[in-house]
């Protein structure tokens, strides 16, 4: 609930930033892009979780076996940017941004076989990034009078990844019969960002931007190695499972420069 009455939050705000940047956006001179800048951001991502496995399916480990789950997620976004700018005399802008947004991007799936056995099960996997983080280079080139910078960006990523899972089988990851059922804990996963986007000076002090961003967070390992999933007339052994994180993400944002 604070996820989302945060990112409400945040998208109430912007909009009444957009909704009052008309009437701000009377200064003809927009001025320097140099120097610091805060603002807010909003917007959407979409992406996916994949969920790699692998184990063997004789104790012996003479047999191999690999594959991966796999389901989409989305959802909103949004937080806070805060940056530095530099432009040189003629026009090039390079600079350097970190934001913080909360996120509720997310998604579910069931599945019916492990990939690649046909072996048949009942089990789901839902996983969710609460929050979402960056810490990027920027470069771009000022044009129009100086009014708009192109720029494509990239650099450090981070987020809250947080994975609940369900399994009907005869011999879950603790090797007992029955229901196994786990909650990763909101762990924090790194990665990497690249993207571009355009910034638009409505004055000297305001602007607005439209970004898109590439994120991956990396993968974590869910179980660990050397626990068994079984179900009838199939075992994994020494089994392990992890998570990946991609998103694609649509962002617009208001800045202020100072």
């Amino acid at each position: 609930m604070k996820i989302r009455s945060f990112c409400l939050t945040s998208a109430i705000a912007a909009a009444a930033a957009l909704a009052a940047a008309p009437a701000l956006a009377q200064d003809n001179d927009v001025g320097t892009w140099s120097g610091p800048y805060a603002g807010l951001n909003l917007g959407y991502g979409g992406g996916n979780f994949k969920y790699p496995y692998s184990g063997t399916t004789d104790a012996a480990g003479t047999n191999p076996v690999s594959g991966h789950f796999r389901q989409d997620s989305s959802g909103v976004l949004g937080g806070v940017t805060l940056g530095y700018n530099y432009e040189t005399r003629d026009g090039f802008v390079a600079g350097l941004e970190t934001d913080i947004d909360a996120s509720d991007l997310s998604g579910k799936t069931g599945f019916a076989e492990f990939p690649g056995t046909g072996t048949s099960y009942d089990g789901d996997f839902s996983s969710r990034i609460n929050y979402l983080g960056t810490v990027r280079a920027r470069v771009g080139h000022a044009m129009l009078n100086n009014r708009i910078v192109p720029y494509v960006t990239g650099g450090f990523a981070y987020g809250g990844v947080r994975t609940a899972s369900n399994w009907n089988c005869s011999a879950c990851f603790n090797g007992g019969p029955g229901n196994a059922s786990f909650v990763s804990p909101n762990q924090m996963q790194t990665g990497w960002t690249v993207g571009g986007g355009a910034e638009y000076a409505l004055n000297r002090h305001l602007s607005m931007k439209v970004e898109y961003l590439y994120v991956n967070l990396g993968d974590s390992t869910l179980n660990g190695t050397g626990g068994t999933i079984g179900g009838p007339g199939f075992n994994l052994y020494n089994a392990s499972v992890d998570e990946k994180a991609t998103a694609n993400v649509v962002r617009v944002g208001l800045n202020w420069r100072f």
